[in-house]
């Protein structure tokens, strides 16, 4: 077997794989429809709150995002324009606040 047959095999199967947990999801979506099972009011809330709960408890997780919220900075823009510092300290409740602050950075960036 030659490099371009080896790496069009594991590009087929990575296809195949990826198609068929597609279809199962689609079957289950189907079936049973939206779970709504992460917290979270808007996919900006839930994509944000999977970041902050790595590694916490969720009750800290609604405390950093309650601090976000009440310091006007719950937004792509609001993110992108508070310094990374005060950020930090909004995220005090989420522990790694300093690591937290830099990874919403780059996503509001």
């Amino acid at each position: 077997m030659n490099m371009v047959s080896t790496t069009r095999s594991k590009t087929s199967t990575r296809d195949l794989a990826s198609a068929r947990l597609l279809d199962v999801y689609g079957r289950l979506f189907s079936a049973y429809g939206p779970q709504h099972w992460w917290p979270g009011e808007t996919p900006f809330e839930v994509c944000i709150g999977a970041i902050l709960t790595q590694s916490v408890a969720w009750s800290n997780v609604e405390k950093g995002l309650v601090n976000l919220k009440q310091a006007g900075v719950f937004s792509l823009e609001g993110l992108r324009d508070i310094p990374q510092d005060d950020l930090a300290r909004l995220l005090t409740p989420c522990v790694y606040l300093n690591a937290k602050a830099r990874k919403l950075k780059a996503i509001a960036e």
